[in-house]
């Protein structure tokens, strides 16, 4: 059963945004690279008991933007995030052999003894501190060799909306913008300025 959620989620950086209205492709990294080595360690002996050669993964929320996804994700005026489709995202997404997907489910040290995990839902697992990130994700694994990406082919009608961080200042939104829009004219989507640091409306109710 697919879950039924509003939206996906994806703090990342401009570097990353820019190669997806380019290329028109998600990519999905080598989580041998992440920070958390618990995660890494679990998405490896997944591979392995996958027998597969390569895995890869690509991380999103199914929540609102809170400060915790910025800072941790999409930190500085680099910061940028992308709203999908599910609907759109997931029909892509089933479509593709070795690709799937789901919920990060968050577990307590305490709870392993009695854990009865099956193989594929060893990359859904995640220490019970992270549960703020509210996490949904992709996974693909591959019998061809381990490399940094694995690219997903998308119709840009996926993205819905994307926001640059509060970080950046106005003059310098306005160009980034008018760059962003210019890339891909296949990309219909709203391009937006944060306001998490400073809300027009949250100031203004103080100040009557």
């Amino acid at each position: 059963m697919k879950p039924e959620l509003r939206k996906l989620n994806r703090f990342t950086t401009i570097p990353f945004l820019i190669d997806l209205l380019k290329r028109e492709k998600l990519a999905l990294i080598n989580p041998s690279i992440w920070e958390d080595y618990n995660d890494r360690a679990t998405m490896e002996v997944y591979r392995n008991k996958s027998r597969a050669q390569s895995i890869y993964a690509l991380c999103l929320t199914h929540q609102n933007e809170t400060i915790h996804h910025w800072n941790a994700f999409a930190n500085g005026t680099a910061g940028c995030c992308i709203e999908f489709s599910p609907e759109r995202l997931f029909k892509i997404l089933d479509s593709l052999e070795d690709v799937h997907h789901g919920k990060v489910q968050y577990k307590r040290i305490q709870d392993l003894p009695s854990l009865n995990a099956s193989i594929n839902d060893l990359p859904y697992l995640k220490r019970y501190p992270f549960k703020p990130e509210n996490e949904y994700r992709l996974i693909a694994v591959s019998d061809k060799p381990q490399q940094p990406t694995f690219d997903i082919d998308i119709d840009l009608s996926v993205v819905r909306k994307i926001t640059i961080s509060n970080k950046v200042p106005p003059v310098v939104f306005k160009s980034l913008k008018e760059s962003l829009v210019s890339i891909n004219s296949n990309f219909k989507g709203r391009i937006y300025h944060s306001t998490l640091f400073n809300n027009a409306t949250w100031v203004s109710h103080f100040n009557k």
